[in-house]
């Protein structure tokens, strides 16, 4: 019997197939790219919409097919057999990175990456853009609307739904006359639609830091994406490849370079945004952030993205390599990370965490 470590990659969707989709595409290239790495018993266990569950040999379509489907209770007693020693999230919709990210730790399960709290927060962007602000980051201007309001503020603006991700729902309203239309759009997704000023085309970067082993912040290699004054926001369509029912297939083609060119000035404005913001929203072992970099040099958070899923092509991976660490020593390193915070943790007998 192998005594190596077990990790359960946690995947799939409770929520849509579209989100379901967008989780098979990045766990499957992780699982694909550790698997000859023999450091851990690495196990599938993916969430289905009917509410049931299964644990397929690998991420192939036959195997995912062919898995047992059970319910949330016999799933959980298999998580219990299994013993996993950490678990990685994979899941991209609400409840996948709110609740069942709670879910591991009410199973006393360590979890790679950020906590539910943080994941909560950070999926709200009003709420996200108003804790970071207060601790002195810089954000576009903004209000929020709900169904049946119209903004108060003047284009050109952004409107995206409060609550969504992969920048669905998402459009760039120039004149008065979009705007229901944009509107419509944003509110397919939830009943809330931030309304953000359009910060003119500098740069748009992805900025993100790591924490050391000594609980310090590291700012990671940026990545830079190119895009032109006709196609100045990345939407949906930039990030994943769908299907003709919609449902993500693959990554979609991209231009971007890592690291980015930056100059010390700017490099010094993306490190305290990003240390701020970290802080701000409660990270834990790593965040990422969608920067909007203005034609006068100035930086100004537009979003958090606290998941990563550690397949090559994804961006903590990506930056990390530039700085000399490849996917394998990331992915480890942050297991391992979370394996020694049980070990660490103790039992506590005062306060309401527990």
């Amino acid at each position: 019997m192998s005594t190596r470590p077990v990790v359960l990659h946690l995947c799939g969707s409770a929520a849509s197939d579209y989100y379901e989709g967008v989780s098979v595409v990045y766990a499957t290239g992780c699982l694909q790219e550790i698997a000859e790495h023999g450091t851990y018993t690495n196990v599938a266990c993916i969430v289905h919409l009917d509410g049931s569950w299964s644990f397929p040999s690998n991420m192939s379509e036959e195997a995912r097919s062919s898995a047992e489907h059970m319910s949330m209770d016999q799933a959980v007693l298999k998580i219990k057999e299994l013993n996993p020693s950490a678990v990685v999230p994979h899941m991209f919709c609400l409840p996948g990175m709110t609740a069942f990210r709670g879910l591991c730790d009410v199973m006393n399960i360590p979890l790679v990456g950020n906590p539910a709290a943080a994941m909560a927060l950070s999926t709200n962007k009003w709420q996200t853009r108003a804790v970071v602000a207060s601790h002195g980051v810089k954000v576009p201007e903004a209000e929020i609307v709900s169904k049946g309001e119209v903004p108060k503020m003047q284009p050109p603006f952004l409107i995206k739904p409060c609550n969504e991700d992969n920048s669905q729902g998402i459009s760039l309203v120039r004149e008065l006359s979009a705007l229901q239309s944009a509107l419509d759009n944003a509110f397919q997704f939830d009943h809330e639609a931030l309304v953000e000023r359009y910060v003119p085309l500098g740069r748009e970067l992805r900025v993100a830091v790591w924490e050391t082993d000594d609980k310090t912040l590291e700012l990671l290699p940026c990545i830079e994406y190119f895009l032109s004054e006709e196609d100045p926001i990345r939407t949906a369509a930039h990030k994943l490849v769908t299907d003709h029912s919609g449902k993500p297939v693959g990554f979609a083609p991209v231009c971007r370079k890592c690291p980015a060119d930056i100059d010390q000035t700017l490099l010094e404005k993306l490190r305290d945004l990003a240390t701020r913001s970290h802080k701000a929203l409660g990270c834990r072992d790593y965040s990422i952030y969608d920067v909007r970099v203005d034609p006068q040099g100035e930086p100004y958070f537009i979003e958090a993205s606290l998941y990563c899923s550690f397949a090559p092509k994804s961006v903590v991976v990506l930056m990390a390599a530039q700085a000399g660490q490849d996917q394998r020593s990331v992915f480890e390193m942050l297991v391992n990370r979370a394996i020694n915070r049980k070990k660490a943790a103790g039992p506590r007998t005062v306060g309401m965490k527990g």
